[in-house]
């Protein structure tokens, strides 16, 4: 009968002889297996969180050892190196610790607030804390560091070698795309520098030739133009009006006002000599409360300078109302006809003469230049 005496066999036994309990049939000892080999890492596993924590431990004793290490190489009179330097490092490093240990623990990636505290490192060169080399080398000590801790935190966890390498490969991966950050961040800070020293010489080149005050040509640019109009050119002889303009009354508004009405008097003035004159002219301040207009491609003899002239006149003897005064200055405009080949200085002389005679006559009018028979 089957199973009857003489057919039971050993339920601890295996067909190839192997006991239940794991020993070989001759007696012999398995050999010892890398226990959890088997299991993949990730983050947020018990193990790696456990390396995760072990470097958030250590996270301050890490920034503080490099930048010890980076101190003991520049040397403690190393200017460049002390206080808000050290901090730098120290910070740095640090935010790189805290995000890696927290990934190794939850599995989340850095916040945005942490990815932007480790890309602005990248203005570090930019604002001459550290150069662009130097900052590299920062954060390729930052992973040696780190490294160093997380192999020696796993070895006294007796973690499994395929636990460690993937924390390791967090670090290496983490050091990567910080320094990838840092230099967009570099690029953009470089970018913004460039831009904000383009506006400076802009600005600078600007000032040079213009009146801080009106904000109109100044004398320098007015000369350059007016040459520029009068200079031979072939055949045809251009023909240009230039304009004196002197401010009427200007010394008694600021004896009796003040120089900071008498200056915004000024501001007024400018702006409506400037909507005086015709598309293409140039309005300029020569200094005080001398102003000049360049009159091109006049095609009348004295006519068409004539009637800039007197829009002139009118617009500027209108009352300003300054700090609750009613202030009536008006303007005394003297207005010299000159072709291509002319002396420039020479036109100047004749529109200021004859702003003078304007003057003479009795102010708030204008007078045209004569040439002596």
């Amino acid at each position: 009968m089957p199973g009857g005496e003489g057919a039971a066999t050993d339920v601890g036994a295996s067909a190839d002889g192997a006991s239940a309990d794991g020993a070989s049939a001759d007696g012999d000892e398995p050999e010892p297996e890398d226990e959890g080999l088997d299991v993949p890492p990730y983050p947020g596993e018990s193990r790696v969180a456990q390396l995760g924590n072990a470097l958030l431990g250590r996270s301050a004793e890490i920034a503080v050892a490099i930048a010890d290490a980076w101190s003991n190489k520049y040397g403690p009179d190393h200017t460049s190196f002390e206080g808000e330097l050290r901090s730098e490092i120290v910070k740095v490093t640090q935010i790189g610790n805290l995000a890696v240990g927290h990934y190794l623990v939850t599995g989340h990636s850095p916040s945005n607030e942490q990815a932007a505290a480790m890309s602005q490192s990248g203005r570090a060169p930019v604002d001459r804390r550290l150069g662009l080399a130097s900052l590299t080398k920062l954060y390729l000590s930052w992973r040696d560091h780190a490294s160093a801790a997380v192999r020696e935190e796993g070895v006294a966890l007796d973690l499994p070698r395929n636990v460690i390498g993937f924390a390791l490969e967090v670090i290496r991966q983490g050091a990567d795309s910080s320094m990838v950050g840092m230099a967009k961040q570099f690029d953009v800070a470089f970018g913004e520098l460039q831009e904000q020293l383009a506006e400076e010489r802009a600005r600078l080149a600007h000032l040079a030739v213009h009146d801080s005050l009106t904000g109109l040509p100044n004398r320098v640019l007015f000369i350059e133009q007016l040459q520029r109009a009068l200079a031979p050119s072939g055949r045809r002889r251009a023909r240009i009006a230039l304009l004196f303009v002197d401010i009427d009354h200007f010394k008694n508004v600021n004896d009796r006002y003040g120089h900071s009405v008498g200056d915004r008097l000024l501001v007024t003035m400018a702006e409506r000599l400037r909507d005086s004159v015709r598309p293409g002219d140039t309005a300029a301040r020569l200094g005080g409360d001398e102003f000049v207009v360049l009159c091109e491609d006049i095609r009348g003899h004295e006519e068409e300078a004539v009637a800039v002239a007197e829009r002139i006149r009118v617009s500027l003897g209108e009352p300003i109302e300054i700090d609750g005064n009613t202030i009536v200055a008006g303007a005394s405009i003297g207005v010299a006809v000159a072709s291509s080949g002319d002396d420039p200085e020479v036109v100047l002389s004749h529109a200021d003469g004859a702003m003078y005679a304007a003057k003479q006559n009795g102010r708030g009018r204008y007078a045209l230049y004569r040439q002596a028979p």
